[in-house]
């Protein structure tokens, strides 16, 4: 299956979420007839095509709900419902709470992003705040690199020399955060603690609203696995615009939790 057809595919309902979407145009971008391409997509994806249109709607109302003063009947209307009741069954059966409890619960998100084909087992729902952080003062040490490879190095030798310097269980108990940045080619990597320690730098957060995703737990397979989802689903499926080319990974206990900052 031609997976860039069905992206396509994919970017013409986001492009038209919020109007009448012609599913004869959907075959014709794809080049097979309806019947096909639906028990393609239903065989690849698990979930079909109508079904998958009612989520990313829905999942566009919630955002709506949370970040806007926008009345809940005009909401439904624009994702394709035609009257509040029938909206409000539907919004509660999918995310088991009404819109407007939804909108006084103002921080948290929960959204079902969109679909991209080469990451076909990702489109499950992306839970996730909005949260104003204050500015932050650490002390960290830093490495960097153009080098992929020479960069990952450089931040296992970092963990290896924190742990050996018996550091590393220290900056736990205060707190520990890990800053990834990008200046031109150059990636940096800082990772530190509000506790200064021997031969660290000042670096510090700055002030702002941030997207809050709690990953789980802290095995790097995972943080990796859920930094890829949330620049290559998330970010496409949702409204918000990244400030800054930074993003923050805060450890407490055995959790993850990542930052990124918006405008």
């Amino acid at each position: 299956m031609n997976f860039k057809l069905l992206n396509e595919m994919i970017d013409y309902i986001e492009e038209n979420i919020e109007y009448d979407i012609d599913y004869q145009k959907l075959s014709k971008i794809v080049g097979i007839n309806d019947f096909i391409l639906e028990r393609i997509f239903v065989f690849i994806s698990n979930i079909t095509i109508k079904e998958y249109i009612r989520k990313r709607r829905l999942s566009k109302a919630y955002e709506e709900i949370v970040t806007t003063n926008n009345l809940i009947i005009d909401i439904a209307l624009k994702y394709h419902y035609n009257s509040s009741t029938a909206f409000i069954r539907a919004f509660k059966k999918e995310y088991n709470i009404t819109p407007k409890k939804c909108r006084k619960n103002k921080e948290k998100i929960s959204l079902f992003p969109k679909l991209t084909f080469d990451n076909i087992n990702q489109y499950e729902r992306i839970n996730y705040e909005i949260t104003n952080l204050d500015e932050i003062t650490l002390y960290c040490y830093n490495v960097h690199s153009k080098n992929q490879i020479d960069y990952k190095y450089k931040i296992r030798n970092l963990y290896k020399y924190i742990k050996d310097q018996k550091i590393y269980n220290l900056m736990n108990e205060v707190g520990m955060y890990a800053i990834s940045s990008k200046d031109g080619d150059m990636k940096n990597y800082f990772l530190g603690s509000p506790k200064k320690f021997p031969n660290t730098i000042k670096k510090k957060i700055p002030k702002g609203k941030y997207i809050k995703f709690n990953i789980g737990n802290r095995q790097q397979e995972n943080i990796s696995k859920m930094k890829k989802i949330l620049y290559k689903n998330w970010l496409p499926s949702t409204n918000f615009i990244i400030e800054k080319k930074f993003d923050i990974e805060y450890y407490e206990d055995d959790t993850c939790y990542r930052y990124i900052p918006i405008k």
